[in-house]
């Protein structure tokens, strides 16, 4: 599983995630490569179409029909007759026949075509697809040293119009990406998938170098998937941006938070789990941080400063850090928080502290009970600029939770 947050995954990923698209802006929407792209990467920008020549005798204009109608049926079922007419004259054609081009390749290694026509056939069914995929057989033999994302691609063709398919292919790590953007339109027949294989692929892809259009979508579609799959924390090596990741993300947490009108069962009475002060949020942040750190400490005392005995809120001594919790009532100024910050700041690492091998850095957390977002970042650069801070979280008391003030 990969190590890294959703916060240090976006920075490393961006910028390839924006060649990769600029890449993907110059395919034209009429071509095949488009088509596969569409269907393949869902969110692509642009409506991919079919050839104003669409003919029934050319295979490439059929695999795009293929592909768009198992992207968006209810558009392009009315042409199914065109699809079937076109993949008789496939089936029909011997198999060492080599016909027009199509991106650079001849007929019987042309594998995003076999592709989409793999999923026509599978559209139409019956026979027109046992047909088609007995016909597919003869042509991957001819070959089978093709090149690694062909082979993916031909075999992936075999698969859709005959799940009982035993892909015998082991492929290389440096094919994960494929195989991985496959899986999300459901051709799940190959191995199993490392995600930390796939963004290392991603990561040291030569993204500036031409790709094919193969590549440059699969490693899209990875993007978007790691992105949104990938646990904010991990288990066994949780890391400081990961906690700054978690409590970024605190607020999905508050779709089952207890807020209720009416008790849930006969015999319950209304909960709710109001948060009212600084003490609160630290319950709340504890509750989430006990499990995966079993050396928390809250409410420690650090080393006296003269007569001041200052106390932090919560400690992580295994990442050297502490979180400092601040609570924002309706009328109280960012400046007066930030002077606190501050003020404990300079408390807790005091020049040659006894502590500073146990706690070297400091995270803030800050709830904002009167909602007021657009002050947030300001606040949150500010912070950030002082010595030791090592992240700042805001997060405004959720719209759910009626405030009762």
């Amino acid at each position: 599983m990969v190590s890294i947050s959703k916060t240090t995954l976006g920075f490393i990923l961006g910028d390839i995630h924006k060649v990769l698209e600029d890449k993907l802006q110059t395919v034209p929407e009429n071509s095949i490569e488009y088509a596969f792209a569409a269907w393949l990467y869902p969110l692509s920008k642009r409506d991919a179409i079919l050839p104003e020549d669409f003919s029934v005798m050319d295979y490439s204009h059929v695999a795009q029909l293929g592909y768009l109608t198992d992207l968006d049926p209810d558009r392009f079922n009315r042409l199914n007759q065109q699809l079937v007419e076109g993949l008789d004259r496939v089936i029909g054609r011997p198999v060492h026949a080599i016909g027009s081009s199509a991106g650079n390749f001849s007929f019987y290694n042309d594998a995003i075509a076999m592709l989409g026509l793999a999923l026509g056939a599978n559209i139409i069914g019956g026979e027109k697809k046992a047909a088609f995929h007995a016909w597919l057989r003869k042509i991957v033999a001819i070959d089978p040293n093709n090149i690694e994302w062909r082979q993916i691609l031909f075999q992936a063709a075999l698969w859709k119009t005959d799940t009982s398919t035993v892909i015998s292919n082991k492929f290389s790590n440096e094919a994960s990406d494929i195989l991985l953007a496959l899986e999300t339109r459901g051709i799940n027949c190959f191995q199993e998938l490392d995600l930390d294989t796939v963004y290392q692929v991603i990561c040291t892809g030569m993204v500036y170098q031409e790709l094919d259009i193969v590549h440059v979508v699969s490693r899209l579609v990875s993007i978007h998937y790691l992105s949104n799959h990938l646990p904010a924390v991990s288990l066994s090596h949780p890391t400081v941006d990961q906690v700054i990741a978690l409590l970024n993300n605190i607020n999905s947490s508050f779709k089952r938070w207890v807020w209720e009108d009416k008790g849930k069962t006969s015999t319950s009475i209304p909960q709710r789990w109001d948060i009212l002060n600084e003490y609160h949020v630290q319950s709340l942040l504890y509750f989430l941080l006990a499990p995966l750190f079993p050396d928390i400490e809250s409410e420690f005392y650090s080393e006296p400063v003269g007569q001041l005995n200052s106390r932090a809120d919560i400690g992580l001594p295994s990442l050297n850090l502490i979180i400092e919790v601040k609570f924002l009532r309706k009328g109280k100024k960012f400046q007066k928080m930030i002077e606190e910050v501050a003020a404990d700041n300079s408390l807790y690492f005091k020049k040659d502290s006894v502590f500073r091998s146990k706690y070297s850095r400091m995270l803030v957390f800050l709830w904002d009970d009167n909602r007021r977002n657009e002050e947030h970042q300001l606040f949150i650069n500010g912070v950030n600029g002082l010595e030791n801070i090592v992240g700042t979280v805001v997060v405004s008391r959720p719209g759910m939770l009626e405030n009762l003030d």
